[in-house]
């Protein structure tokens, strides 16, 4: 076991920027923690078994030696082995792994540390050249193991001998390792019960204690409520924590019939004091509205205990209402043209700002020329909002499946269950919409096997023309992103990856499902008829892009899933038929 990492992060961390006595502290023990691991004379010991064996196999003695860091042999013990004489295997043939996903997840780019070099071994593949895509290897880091046990074994000594609050110790920066997580990047204790932790002979922690899990108290409601916020989220897409609230003040307020009692809002319609509240209670009061923004004030009065006219004071101080602001275009210097067809722009985030959507507000939508989402916070008239379509109920067969009467299709989106009340989408057990597949997860039974362009997809079930085969997920990537994964794929001659976008890619080559064995078949040389019987669609579904592949005639079970791939997927044979 090799400590000089060990050795040279701690002399650069104990590095003295701080006199504080805290500082101090936490460098005295972390030293103290250190030197004990380092001089530890525990010797190293491999057991064998010896034993009997079957015929032809034999025993061998072998000499196991510890070493110190100076190069000196501590102790050396002997083991037996026992040789066992196998056959000689065929090896596998050849595969590529992929992470069985359901949906699509967001990696945006891959780290600019290469965690290893592809097809190192591969005259063919210049990897000299892929390597420049990276900033740096991954196994070139600092990083040790030995440190976290360190590190932790220094914390609790700090903690329980020096009653030292673990707050403290991450404040100094003394120790290799945040305690606490901070956004996008797992602390040290995250980490030691994600994993088990390398044991060591010499620490003082219990089996039975437990670090704490998050530097958020459980005594402070607005702590709480934020470990709340991340669990639920009312976007359909659950892709995001929390959209921001939907119903308007105004309409809040009517539902309020009866005062909840003395110094409710309906008693005390003016104001003759300003409340004060302190700077705590009103962060509670934000995360309660991040939460559960659509309660009368009456319910968020017994969250927070205040009175009901003052919750109502800083619910409209916080958050204003704007129905009574202009929501249709003030101006023709206003006007921003929202784009019909939502494939061209990169969904944004819901719009959250004062006044009506356009240049002035600073509204995401009006800059990204797009409409007004559900999520929202603009008032329900806003003239940008996506009305959803007005189809009516299909008596018999299929609503929202023509373009020229459904202003949903037209617009490549699929049918909102909020918005579009008449299509017979609010019912997902009896839904006749046909424009909400991917979002209802109308998939069919498939099976993945041999084809004759290698793995193919099989249907175990019929499908009508226009019914979802299954939807096409994998990772949504940047254009760096995709430009590094490129040259793997053009070395392998194939590709995964599906253009969402200006912004965006879908790659399913290293998380995917069963599309991503979908083989390609399109119109040759010689005709100009195709034997593809699917085609991939990319719709917008409730503010995500995502792609559906979809039967363009009646398919019978057992037969292959095939699709055009294009002409820009085939580099140096834009015309090949098959892969």
């Amino acid at each position: 076991m090799s400590l000089a990492s060990i050795v040279q992060t701690n002399e650069q961390t104990l590095q003295p920027s701080d006199d504080s006595p805290i500082h101090e502290l936490v460098q005295t023990v972390f030293a103290e923690v250190l030197a004990e691991f380092n001089g530890d004379s525990t010797p190293l010991h491999v057991v064998g078994k010896a034993g009997g064996g079957p015929d032809g196999d034999t025993k061998r003695m072998a000499a196991v030696t510890s070493y110190s860091e100076d190069g000196t042999s501590r102790s050396t013990s002997t083991i037996s082995l026992q040789v066992i004489h196998a056959e000689l295997l065929e090896p596998h043939k050849s595969y590529e792994y992929c992470t069985p996903i359901s949906r699509n997840i967001f990696r945006g780019d891959d780290d600019d540390m290469m965690p290893f070099i592809p097809y190192a071994d591969d005259p063919t593949f210049d990897h000299v050249d892929h390597t420049l895509c990276y900033g740096s290897f991954a196994w070139q880091s600092d990083y040790d193991p030995d440190l976290e046990v360190i590190s932790l074994e220094a914390a609790y000594r700090l903690h329980t001998v020096h009653s030292l609050l673990y707050e403290d110790m991450d404040s100094t920066g003394v120790l290799p390792f945040k305690l606490f997580s901070t956004p996008g990047k797992p602390g040290l204790f995250t980490l030691s019960r994600r994993r088990d932790l390398l044991k060591w002979n010499g620490t003082t922690i219990p089996c039975s204690y437990s670090f704490p899990s998050s530097s958020l108290s459980h005594s402070i409601l607005q702590h709480r409520l934020e470990r709340i916020h991340a669990l639920f989220c009312p976007n359909l897409n659950c892709i995001e924590p929390l959209c921001p609230q939907t119903i308007r003040l105004s309409e809040l307020l009517k539902r309020v019939e009866h005062p909840c009692e003395a110094g409710c809002f309906l008693q005390s319609r003016t104001v003759e004091v300003l409340p004060c509240w302190s700077e705590d209670d009103i962060n509670s009061f934000k995360s309660i509205l991040d939460i559960e923004s659509d309660m009368i004030p009456c319910d968020h009065a017994e969250l927070c205990f205040k009175p009901c006219h003052e919750v109502l004071y800083y619910r409209r101080l916080l958050y204003p209402d704007f129905d009574e602001l202009q929501t249709e275009r003030p101006n023709g210097e206003h006007k921003g043209k929202i784009d019909i067809d939502p494939l061209k722009i990169t969904p944004n985030e819901p719009c959250h700002h004062s006044g009506p959507c356009h240049g002035s507000s600073d509204c995401l939508c009006f800059k990204n020329k797009a409409h007004c989402q559900r999520n929202c916070r603009c008032p329900a008239k806003c003239a940008r909002r996506w009305k959803g379509c007005r189809c009516a109920k299909a008596r018999d067969g299929m609503s929202c499946v023509k373009v020229k009467r459904c202003s949903c299709v037209e617009a490549r989106r699929e049918c909102d269950p909020e918005l579009c009340v008449k299509c017979g989408f609010e019912d997902p057990e009896k839904s006749t919409c046909g424009n909400s597949q991917i979002q209802q997860g109308h998939f069919k039974k498939l099976e993945v096997k041999e084809s004759c362009w290698g793995v193919g997809v099989f249907l175990l079930e019929p499908a009508k023309q226009g019914e979802m085969i299954v939807e096409y997920v994998g990772e949504l990537i940047y254009e760096m992103t995709f430009d590094s994964r490129g040259e793997v794929a053009d070395h392998l001659g194939r590709s995964y990856v599906f253009g969402l976008n200006k912004t965006l890619s879908l790659d399913s080559s290293r998380a995917g499902n069963a599309s991503r064995f979908i083989n390609h078949s399109g119109a040759s040389d010689a005709s100009s008829e195709t034997r593809c019987n699917c085609h991939a669609f990319a719709r917008l579904v409730n503010g995500e892009h995502r792609i559906g592949i979809f039967a363009i005639m009646d398919i019978d079970p057992g037969a292959e899933i095939l699709i055009d791939y294009g002409p820009a997927f085939f580099t140096e044979q834009k015309n090949a038929e098959a892969m």
